[in-house]
């Protein structure tokens, strides 16, 4: 991965997630041109552990691409090993899938990850965000991949993180003019993915995909579901203040 592209923050307000039509919506129209040539978007580094690297303990961008999971064997072993046969767990599972840049997508991928997370007996507190999450995705991921092109998402939980990863097919920008309006676009289609993802603790970016993969990466974590307010206790109500007489029932 280039030094310079790691994580990209997003500054821009969180705004309301809107229908699947919203992947061509305004969200993603031309920011104002940078004062100067040369400019470059702002980058800096996600959300770290104090003394450590990202709560995943490998880098986002690593877990994220499809390609970098496993390295290829020097011998291919026939008959192949068994698929794993234990239990669907909650706390560790990996999903792909592949579909094409259409408008259609967002829902098959909500629906796609709503059942991985139901088989998994995902806790019901998280489904809600983690889907929302994937829709927001799947809608970025289509934005910046064009008809008859193939958007890639990958759904995963593993130390307590659960992260979506969605690699478009608009490559990164040589010029870095272009490079700093392109990286406006994507925060602008950010802005609800941004919102969710710091409100369950957890980390986001956009960064090169890694070979063999082109185009972008794009990833968000959930950590946790934030704790309901403590409800306020209701005071009893005196004997004085019901008219009845004390010790008697009104």
């Amino acid at each position: 991965m280039p030094e310079n592209v790691p994580i990209v923050s997003v500054p821009a307000s969180p705004t309301a997630s809107g229908p699947v039509s919203a992947i061509a919506s305004a969200p993603v129209s031309d920011p104002a041109p940078a004062s100067a040539a040369g400019v470059e978007p702002v980058v800096r580094s996600g959300r770290e552990r104090a003394g450590g690297g990202p709560r995943s303990g490998l880098p986002a961008y690593v877990l994220g691409s499809p390609f970098a999971l496993r390295a290829p064997a020097g011998v291919t072993q026939c008959p192949p090993p068994p698929p794993d046969l234990g239990e669907p767990s909650a706390a560790r599972f990996v999903y792909g899938l592949t579909p094409p840049s259409a408008t259609a997508t967002p829902l098959i991928a909500h629906e796609a990850a709503d059942a991985v997370l139901d088989v998994h007996g995902v806790e019901d507190e998280l489904i809600e965000p983690a889907l929302e999450l994937v829709h927001e995705l799947a809608v970025h991921a289509c934005r910046f991949t064009g008809a008859g092109e193939m958007v890639h998402l990958v759904l995963r939980r593993a130390d307590g993180v659960l992260q979506v990863v969605v690699h478009d097919t608009h490559a990164p920008h040589f010029a870095p003019r272009l490079a700093g309006q392109c990286a406006e676009r994507r925060k602008v289609s950010l802005a609800v993915v941004r919102e969710l993802s710091e409100r369950h603790q957890g980390e986001w970016g956009f960064a090169a995909a890694q070979p063999p993969a082109a185009g972008v990466c794009t990833w968000a974590t959930l950590v946790r579901v934030p704790p309901a307010p403590p409800a306020t206790p209701v005071p009893p109500v005196s004997d004085a203040a019901s008219g009845a007489a004390p010790g008697r029932a009104a």
